[in-house]
């Protein structure tokens, strides 16, 4: 018998509820109303986002999420802690070259869905909220944001997209 754990989390605009599983990451997820605190918390000390999910590629030449996790912006660090160890990793915000939000194609105004963090040394993060599915992009906006703020020598960018993979 296979055990199947899940985890859920609030949205911090919406005061809607997602909860996922670990079945499949690339399936939307339920949504259900709550009026239960936000889990975006934005301190003197930084930035701590829960319900994102971190995409990436893998064999064969397919783009998946890789987990679900915790993001925390502290001082000069960037830190991911996943639901899988070897997934977790933290970088000084010095080696941080770009952020790109990837944005569905929308007349009037994009509706961005993931954020892409790139460093000088080549290496790439995504990440997308929990529920992107459903159209939710607050905690992804929320990162994106306080880096612009915080990071002035982080080259920023939008990139229109057709379709979100």
């Amino acid at each position: 018998m296979k055990t199947v754990f899940a985890t859920c989390g609030v949205f911090a605009l919406g005061l809607t509820m997602a909860c996922s599983s670990n079945r499949n990451y690339d399936k939307p997820t339920a949504m259900a109303d709550t009026a239960a605190a936000a889990e975006v918390t934005n301190t003197y000390q930084g930035l701590e986002v829960d319900g994102l999910v971190e995409y990436g590629r893998a064999f064969p030449r397919r783009y998946t999420a890789k987990g679900p996790g915790h993001l925390r912006i502290e001082d000069r660090n960037i830190e991911w802690r996943s639901s899988e160890r070897e997934r977790d990793f933290s970088i000084s915000a010095d080696v941080v070259k770009s952020a790109e939000l990837q944005c569905a194609a929308r007349a009037g105004q994009n509706l961005c869905l993931e954020l892409q963090i790139a460093t000088v040394t080549g290496l790439t993060y995504n990440f997308r909220d929990a529920n992107w599915a459903a159209g939710q992009n607050e905690r992804i906006l929320e990162v994106s944001n306080y880096m612009k703020t915080n990071f002035p020598q982080v080259i920023f960018a939008e990139k229109s997209v057709e379709s979100i993979e």
